[in-house]
C-alpha cells in the first residue's frame, strides 16, 4: 500500500510540468509568430482541467478502488499477511503487458466514448475547444471515469497488479498531453507506431474526413488494426460539430447531456431510451433523422470569441489563480472529511463558472461572484478553524483582503461597463 500511496497521483505531481510546458509553448509560438492561444480559451481550458480534477477527488475511487476491491477480492488469499504479494507476479514481463493492455483498453473505450451518446456527453468537454494547444489537454471530461472504470476490471479479474495498472493508466494520460500541439508537425518513424500530435490534430478535427478517427492513447497501431486511422492532410479545423459557446466549464460539461434530455422528451416510445445509445447525432426519422457533418466552409467559419474589457479578462484569470492553492490542498489533503472537502470545492467550482460567464459578460456572473467572495471566505474560515491550523488561519486575513478587492473590483467593472450586459 505505501508504493500504491506514493503512486497514487502522478497527474497532480505533474500538475508544474503542464504549467512550465504551455509557457515554453507560448513562447515558441510567439517567436514564431502563430496564433495558438487565445485568453478566454485558455482560461476555459484550465477551468475544465481544474474540474475534473476536483471531481476526481471523488470519483477517483471508481477507477483505482474498484479495481483494488475486485483484485483482492479474487485473488487475495485467506488470512494473507500485510504486504504479502498475490495476482500475477510484478516482474518487467508483467509491467510490459500491462502498460500495452491499458491503451488497448483505453483505444476502445475511447473510440466507443464517441459512437454511444450518453458516453460522448462525457467525453465531449474535451472537443469543445476550437484551438488545439497544450491547455486543451487539460480540458478534461469531469465525468468520464464513471464511464471508464469497467472496461479495465477484467484485468483485476486477470490479476494485474494495482499498483501497476495505477502506474501505467497515469502515464498513459501524461503521454497524451504532450500531443495537443500544432506546433509540431511531424515525429518521422515514430509516426508509424506511435500517437503523435499530427495523428491527434486529425482526432480533434471537425472536418467530415477527420471525425472520429485515431482513438489511440499512446499507439497508434490499435487504430490501423481496427480501420479508425486517417494521415493527416490538410490542416483540421477544432472543436465539435456544433460548436460550443460558452466559456462556462460547468456548462460545458452538463450541456449535451441536458440536450439528450431535451431530445429524449421529443421522441416516443423506446426512442426516449434510444437516443441516450445511438451514436451522437442521432434522432428518429420523424424528428428529421441523423444529423450530418457539414463541410467547413472557410469563408465563414468563425470561432466563438465574444468581445470583452481587458479588465474582466484580468479578473476571470485571477479567480483560476487564486482557485489553484485550494486545489492543489484538496489533492494533497490526507486525513481531511469528506465533507469538508466537499466545502472547499463546491465555492471553487462556482468560481470557475463565474468566471467564464464575466468573459461573456452574462448578467448572472455578476450575482454569482457578488454572493461567492464573502462565502468563500467564510468557509475557508470555518474549516480551517475546525482543523485548527495556525498556518491556514492566517491566511484568511490575506484571502479576506483578496476577496474585498475583488468586490470592489467587480463593482468598479459593473459601473463603468459602458454596453449593455446581456441577459442570462
Amino acid at each position: 500500500m505505501g508504493a500504491e500511496a506514493k503512486f497514487s497521483n502522478l497527474i497532480a505531481m505533474a500538475v508544474p510540468v503542464f504549467f512550465i510546458s504551455i509557457g515554453i509553448e507560448v513562447l515558441v509560438a510567439v517567436i514564431r509568430k502563430r496564433k495558438v492561444y487565445r485568453f478566454n480559451d485558455t482560461v476555459s481550458d484550465l477551468s475544465a482541467g481544474m474540474m475534473q480534477e476536483l471531481v476526481g477527488v471523488f470519483t477517483k475511487v471508481l477507477l483505482f478502488g474498484v479495481y483494488t476491491i475486485v483484485f483482492e477480492a479474487v485473488h487475495r488469499p485467506s488470512g494473507a499477511a500485510q504486504g504479502a504479494v498475490y495476482g500475477l507476479p510484478v516482474n518487467i514481463i508483467t509491467w510490459v503487458a500491462v502498460f500495452f493492455i491499458v491503451d488497448f483498453i483505453y483505444y476502445w473505450f475511447h473510440r466507443n466514448s464517441h459512437n454511444i451518446a450518453i458516453v460522448w456527453g462525457s467525453h465531449e468537454a474535451h472537443h469543445s475547444s476550437q484551438e488545439y494547444n497544450l491547455s486543451v489537454a487539460l480540458r478534461q471530461g469531469a465525468f468520464q471515469r464513471l464511464f471508464s472504470f469497467p472496461y479495465y476490471l477484467p484485468m483485476a479479474l486477470v490479476g494485474f497488479s494495482p499498483l501497476q495498472f495505477m502506474v501505467c493508466s497515469q502515464i498513459n494520460t501524461l503521454y497524451q498531453f504532450f500531443i495537443h500541439t500544432r506546433l509540431v508537425k511531424t515525429l518521422g518513424f515514430l509516426e508509424y507506431f506511435m500517437n503523435t500530435p499530427s495523428h491527434h490534430r486529425v482526432h480533434h478535427g471537425v472536418n467530415p474526413k477527420y471525425i472520429d478517427k485515431n482513438h489511440a492513447g499512446v499507439f497508434i497501431i490499435w487504430d490501423k488494426m481496427f480501420g479508425t486511422f486517417q494521415k493527416e492532410e490538410e490542416e483540421p479545423y477544432y472543436g465539435t460539430v456544433k460548436p460550443l459557446t460558452t466559456f462556462n466549464p460547468v456548462w460545458a460539461q452538463l450541456h449535451y447531456w441536458w440536450g439528450l434530455f431535451q431530445l429524449s422528451r421529443k421522441c416516443r416510445g423506446f426512442d426516449k431510451i434510444k437516443v441516450w445509445f445511438k451514436g451522437p447525432g442521432w434522432k428518429p426519422d420523424y424528428l428529421g433523422g441523423k444529423a450530418s457533418i457539414p463541410e467547413i466552409n472557410p469563408q465563414t467559419y468563425a470561432k466563438y470569441d465574444p468581445e470583452n474589457t481587458p479588465s474582466m479578462k484580468i479578473y476571470a484569470g485571477i479567480v483560476y489563480i487564486l482557485s489553484l492553492p485550494v486545489f492543489l490542498a484538496l489533492q494533497q489533503t490526507k486525513g481531511l472529511p469528506l465533507q469538508s472537502q466537499l466545502i472547499l470545492a463546491i465555492p471553487v467550482v462556482v468560481g470557475l463558472a463565474a468566471a467564464g460567464g464575466l468573459m461573456m459578460r452574462k448578467k448572472w456572473a455578476f450575482v454569482l461572484e457578488f454572493i461567492r467572495v464573502p462565502l468563500f471566505i467564510f468557509i475557508v474560515f470555518a474549516v480551517t478553524s475546525v482543523l485548527r491550523r495556525e498556518i491556514m488561519l492566517a491566511a484568511v486575513g490575506g484571502i479576506a483582503l483578496i476577496g474585498l478587492l475583488q468586490l470592489l473590483w467587480l463593482v468598479r467593472e459593473f459601473r463603468r461597463d459602458a454596453q449593455p450586459l446581456k441577459a442570462a
